[in-house]
């Protein structure tokens, strides 16, 4: 049996996330309080040491793995581009406040997309498929120890599929930004069943923001 600890982050902060806004295919910087956060979590809290790292290809995902393993060799890959929001494109969500769109998206049904955009269950395959992609260049390079920087719905997707834990579902529903988790995944079995077990949440010790306190979750009066 040969087991790889994969460690799951979320790209810094972008404009587009300070504000609520759908960002997806937009390829955003991390803005400069993001990159702040970043270094400061990177000064105050332990990141792990890989043999390699994996991208999505959005700048944001490279400028954070920049930041917590510097000089590390980085592979994009091209399947953990964030979810396809098509005409809602870096608008808030909360111009979509008590559509069925947003409704399903709060519920994570597999079937919710955003009009021009991709489904939520599109977007799964297409992750679980790259996620297997790197499963066996694990297996062909003999990496043990991989850290994986991609986006909020795209770990969120992710970790409903495949992730084995006790842990509520909200847990894993929006990652904060420059945070992730820990799992452990068992190469002789993955192409089988495609699950790995949680291992812990990165990094370890540090406040996490509760997926309900940020601007992509809008409260809706239903007295209105």
């Amino acid at each position: 049996m040969a087991q790889v600890n994969v460690y799951f982050i979320r790209h810094g902060l972008t404009y587009y996330n300070s504000i609520g806004c759908c960002c997806g295919r937009t390829d955003a910087l991390v803005c400069e309080e993001g990159r702040k956060e970043l270094i400061k979590l990177r000064e105050n809290y332990e990141y792990p040491k890989v043999e390699q790292v994996y991208t999505s290809p959005a700048i944001r995902c490279r400028e954070t793995a920049d930041v917590f393993f510097p000089n590390q060799n980085q592979e994009v890959v091209y399947g953990f581009w964030e979810l396809d929001f098509g005409e809602f494109e870096k608008q808030p969500m909360a111009s979509i406040n008590g559509m069925e769109a947003y409704d399903k998206w709060l519920r994570q049904d597999l079937d919710c997309r955003f009009p021009g955009g991709e489904t939520l269950l599109e977007a799964r395959f297409r992750v679980q498929s790259a996620m297997t992609r790197i499963v066996t260049d694990c297996i062909e390079k003999g990496y043990s120890e991989i850290a994986i920087v991609a986006h909020g719905e795209i770990l969120s997707l992710l970790m409903s599929a495949c992730l084995v834990t006790t842990e509520p579902r909200e847990a894993f529903m929006l990652c904060p930004n420059g945070m992730g988790y820990a799992a452990v995944l068992n190469t002789d079995t993955w192409f089988e069943e495609q699950k790995m077990n949680f291992n812990g949440y990165i990094p370890e010790g540090a406040p996490r923001l509760k997926p309900e306190d940020s601007p992509y979750f809008v409260k809706i009066d239903k007295e209105e």
